[in-house]
């Protein structure tokens, strides 16, 4: 920003004297001589610098942070605040099991207490003992239990696709601002140079006017005969080419300046990608870890597998009917009983763990809104910054021209490579502008 603000001075700068040679030069003359200023010198001499310098600090500090949630630094304090988060979730998962562990061994004690009654009430002959009612219905459970580990899994696989759709969000975000920001400053300097070589153009004109100014008076003359004018016209050409080739050859060391800044913003970009997309991955391998675990912790069966469907009890084709259904029904009721009294344990888990991560998300600051309000920030802050720049270079233009008046000369330019016989006057301008402090 402050190079393409630098560059419209240059033009104003330039523009103005343009204006100002059209008219006899008041006091002293310069003999012509073209006046120039270092415009990033008188800068940093403004008593509004430290100001600028201020904002471009801030706006750095925010800008690296705009596109990707923030993360405070890993100091002592984050350290042990997440580390009693780990401990206090882990506890939560250990004190889970435990309880459905003691739960489910305390429903499958009743279940089979209940199924023993019904056998002996039953009084089947050849019929199977508990221990064979409950095989068949194990069975059934760990085929229900396989089923869950498949869904299980299909969740983890759906988790890890969600966490790489949000990872190229974030590195797409991440690309987008690193090359706006360098596309930014390559227009700037292109400017800048578009600027200069303007600026160029017109020194090389003004230094060539008395001399194309007195070939055109002599082509005005009617005396003049054809070998004359063929002479003066081929000094008015030589002229132009002059002009034209110098021009040209500034032009080719801009163009040459330009494709090096292009190669370095390029491999800038390249490596600050990688400094932004390293903590991107390591964060959802971590996010993705977690869940594996959280969900291996869940789907755990405690105190062994417990059916939730009707088991098939076929080894023992010639229990009655009645009995059959009576031991389903009691295992049906069972299950539901201690999935219910389970669901209120993981219920508790669930929340706990919701809450852990609510604080993990606050302690890393991954929330959206820090990261819009930091783009929202910056955009504020540039803003600032652009107008304060412009009004210390408008200030700047109007002592330099105060000078240049002064002193009789009426082409100034900044940022320009001094010309031939130019005159400095960056040292007058930079005591004037020192006064303002005062």
């Amino acid at each position: 920003m402050r190079a393409i603000l630098a560059a419209a001075a240059c033009v104003v700068l330039a523009s103005c004297a343009h204006a100002a040679a059209t008219a006899p030069a008041p006091g002293p003359s310069a003999g012509g001589a073209v006046g120039y200023v270092d415009m990033d010198a008188l800068v940093k001499k403004h008593p509004l610098y430290g100001q600028l310098a201020q904002y471009d600090t801030n706006i750095e500090a925010l800008d690296l942070t705009a596109f990707a949630p923030r993360a405070i630094a890993a100091g002592p304090d984050l350290q042990r605040e997440t580390a009693a988060l780990n401990a206090q979730l882990d506890a939560a998962a250990k004190r889970t099991n435990e309880l459905l562990q003691a739960k489910g061994r305390a429903y499958q004690a009743q279940e089979d207490a209940a199924i023993a009654a019904a056998l002996r009430a039953a009084a089947v002959p050849n019929g199977p003992s508990v221990a064979e009612v409950r095989a068949e219905l194990n069975a059934t459970a760990r085929g229900q239990t396989a089923e869950v580990n498949t869904q299980a899994q299909r969740d983890l696989d759906a988790y890890r696709k969600q966490l790489e759709a949000q990872d190229a969000a974030q590195i797409n975000a991440a690309q987008r601002v690193l090359a706006a920001r360098a596309d930014r400053t390559f227009r700037a300097k292109a400017e800048e140079l578009t600027a200069k070589e303007a600026a160029y153009s017109l020194t090389l004109a003004n230094a060539d006017a008395a001399q194309r100014l007195s070939l055109r008076t002599r082509l005005s003359s009617l005396a003049l005969d054809d070998q004359a004018r063929d002479d003066a016209n081929q000094q008015l050409a030589a002229l132009d080419q002059h002009e034209a080739d110098q021009l040209a050859a500034m032009r080719n060391t801009d163009q040459q300046t330009l494709a090096t800044l292009k190669a370095q913003l390029s491999a800038k970009i390249d490596t600050d990608m990688r400094a932004q997309v390293a903590p991107i991955r390591a964060r959802s391998v971590q996010r993705f870890q977690e869940r594996e675990r959280e969900l291996h912790e869940q789907f755990s069966a405690p105190g062994g597998p417990v059916a939730t469907g009707p088991p098939a009890l076929a080894s023992n084709p010639t229990l009655p009917a009645d009995l059959r259904r009576r031991i389903l029904a009691l295992h049906a009721d069972y299950t539901a009983a201690f999935q219910h009294d389970a669901s209120s344990t993981i219920a508790d888990f669930t929340k706990t763990r919701s809450d852990l991560a609510h604080r993990y998300a606050v302690l890393s600051g991954t929330d959206q809104a820090a990261s819009q309000s930091a783009q929202a920030e910056i955009l504020s802050l540039q803003k600032k910054r652009a107008d304060l720049y412009a009004e210390m270079v408008a200030q700047i233009g109007r002592e330099v021209k105060s000078i240049a008046t002064q002193r009789g000369i009426s082409v100034v330019v900044s940022d320009v490579a001094a010309p031939a016989g130019g005159i400095d006057l960056t040292d007058d301008a930079m005591k004037d502008i020192e006064t303002l402090h005062e």
